[in-house]
């Protein structure tokens, strides 16, 4: 399932927990503005699971969400942007504030880059899995030193799905020689969306990968990276799960079709 979009950026709570938040519509969120919110209480609900209450700066600003939409969190850790998709708990049209129920989960080890690794890098999302990769865009487009180019696959149910497509947009046009930015989209909503639209149609196929990623010369080829993030489903159509244990896991799916392998696959 998709969900509507909506950006929140966090600040550490050992600073004044202030966050600003983006959403489609023009209420307690805004699609195209940065807004601040404040981080008021934190309630402890088990040993691993809190409820985070964070309320709007204007009291009587109402939650302009529908339900089931999310947000994704980002926040300033050490110097590097974290971003997190979470789902409010808060019912739609709730005045003043906005709440999120998170669960602590142990960390997993995540993937160490390492600049000039890579001649190429392709990042293929699929709705939220959007937020790891712009951690990685991020840091490789950064960095004037990095000459890795990279390219990203970006798939949702719908254009009003897409995340923060202005400011990818705005890395493309600014990084044109280094960053490619694609999307594909299953569905449109009206007859204008349709004709407007100029991006890919449909769940990503061989085809769609051959035409748009760069392709490795074998197998063992590790001087390109694909990484892959999105839910199960995605995860199994593009590349294959992780193993149970969190281990890589072989590679499978359409990239196993096109000819990636084990060397130049990563899944989040």
């Amino acid at each position: 399932m998709g969900c509507k979009q909506s950006v929140v950026t966090v600040t550490p709570l050992d600073e004044p927990s202030k966050v600003n938040a983006l959403s489609l519509t023009t209420d307690g969120l805004d699609a195209n503005n940065f807004r601040s919110i404040t981080l008021s209480k934190i309630h402890e609900v088990n040993h691993n699971t809190k409820l985070f209450t964070f309320t709007f700066d204007d009291p009587k600003s109402i939650l302009n969400m529908k339900i089931s939409s999310c947000t994704v969190l980002k926040a300033n850790i050490d110097g590097e942007d974290v971003y997190r998709p979470y789902t409010p708990t808060t019912r739609p049209n709730t005045q003043g504030y906005l709440e999120f129920l998170i669960k602590y989960y142990p960390q997993v080890p995540k993937y160490d880059y390492q600049p000039h690794k890579f001649k190429s890098l392709t990042l293929i999302a699929g709705g939220t899995g959007l937020t790891p990769m712009l951690q990685m865009i991020e840091e490789v487009l950064f960095n004037a030193d990095d000459t890795t180019t990279i390219t990203l696959l970006y798939a949702n149910t719908s254009f009003a799905d897409i995340l923060i497509k202005g400011d990818l947009d705005k890395l493309a046009q600014k990084y044109y020689d280094r960053f490619k930015c694609y999307y594909t989209i299953s569905s449109v909503a009206d007859t204008a969306e349709d004709q407007a639209w100029t991006g890919e149609r449909g769940h990503i196929t061989t085809s769609m990968l051959e035409k748009l990623i760069p392709m490795p010369s074998n197998g063992d080829d590790e001087s390109i990276m694909v990484m892959v993030c999105g839910p199960p489903g995605f995860m199994r159509l593009i590349c294959g799960e992780k193993t149970p244990d969190y281990k890589q896991g072989e590679v499978s799916g359409l990239l196993k079709q096109v000819g990636f392998t084990e060397k130049n696959v990563f899944k989040f």
